[in-house]
């Protein structure tokens, strides 16, 4: 990895991947496809009020150091540019994990103390006994909505939208759903997950069937049901080793802003704007997974009153539609 000279303002280092490469070799090379990012700049660099004109408002984001460009899908984009023909679109989507207390039994939390603390933890039951199991040893611990692996069990949940923040413009009303993501086309119709197999066996998602998320002006309440189905696989790949995809379904997200006295927005979602969609994943511990946590892992570790084995590793998620992206720390977890 290394840095690009960027001191005469660089605009584009384009490189071919891996596959365009091997068929250049063949004799059959041909462009179909470009992707285009700009992972290191931050556009608020982009100054206005620069002494010596409009010539220098963007000086600094032009002239901000660049890393070289990789052959590897994904490796150099990991936020790429999305091609949209409206000229007048101010916000793009983001992702967040709504871990808000009190709106399901459903949704998973990170842990909330040491040793549990900013994990979602995934309970290994391979080595739980009659009378002590992963689960209670974890809730005594402080990671009191830990997933399961099943159907039934626990998930993240996740939203998109524009976080432009509670009670600033543009309110997360329908109506600025309709103006700012659907007329735009930011509406994701699925969400890509992707997991370290090595690790974890199978992505589960949401249904999309009967599934819900939405708030109740009328009676400061929420409904909320997600049921959770096996995640089919898909061969998209993120570019990472021992990496595999699975395809989830979303639902609108219904949550909207009111501007009576029962607007509940702030209470049930992690958007602060108006929203896109939500999902629900979760993920099932790989079978047979015993040496994979002296190598990849932690054993014999101190956890209350109790030592437990960890795996930790991060599942990476997508929008099919707007790319919006967040990364999900997991642990696995098991009684030693």
């Amino acid at each position: 990895m290394a840095f690009l000279d960027n001191s005469g303002d660089i605009i584009l280092d384009a490189v071919l991947t891996e596959t365009g490469r091997r068929r250049m070799a063949q004799g059959d090379f041909r462009i179909t496809k470009f992707a285009l990012g700009d992972d290191e700049i931050d556009y608020s660099l982009y100054d206005k009020t620069h002494p010596s004109g409009s010539a220098y408002y963007d000086l600094t984001i032009l002239q901000t150091p660049i890393f070289e460009a990789f052959t590897q899908v994904n490796a150099g984009i990991n936020y790429g540019l999305l091609p949209n023909t409206a000229t007048d679109l101010l916000y793009l989507p983001t992702m967040k994990t709504n871990e808000l207390a009190g709106i399901g039994t459903g949704i998973a939390r990170k842990g909330s103390s040491s040793p549990a603390s900013n994990l979602f933890y995934l309970t290994d039951t391979s080595k739980d006994t009659t009378s002590l199991n992963i689960g209670s040893v974890l809730r005594v611990s402080g990671s009191t909505d830990n997933l399961n692996g099943t159907s039934t069990g626990r998930y993240v949940l996740l939203e998109t939208g524009l976080d432009t923040g509670f009670g600033n413009v543009p309110v997360g009303s329908s109506t600025n759903r309709t103006s700012y993501l659907t007329n735009n086309n930011l509406i994701d119709r699925f969400f890509y997950v992707f997991y370290d197999s090595r690790f974890i066996g199978s992505v589960l998602g949401s249904s999309g069937v009967d599934n819900v998320f939405n708030n109740t002006a009328d009676n400061n309440g929420l409904n909320i049901s997600f049921t959770l189905d096996s995640a089919p696989a898909t061969s998209i790949s993120i570019g990472l080793e021992n990496y595999a995809a699975a395809r989830v379904n979303v639902i609108p997200n219904g949550v909207v802003y009111t501007s009576d006295s029962n607007n509940t927005e702030e209470t049930y979602s992690a958007i602060g704007g108006p929203r896109g969609v939500a999902g629900a994943v979760a993920f099932t511990v790989k079978a047979g997974l015993d040496p994979e946590y002296t190598l990849y892992g932690s054993v014999n570790q101190s956890f209350g009153s109790n030592t437990i084995d960890y795996i930790d590793t991060t599942v990476y998620v997508q929008g099919g539609t707007t790319g919006a992206q967040i990364q999900i720390p997991v642990r696995i977890a098991r009684i030693s």
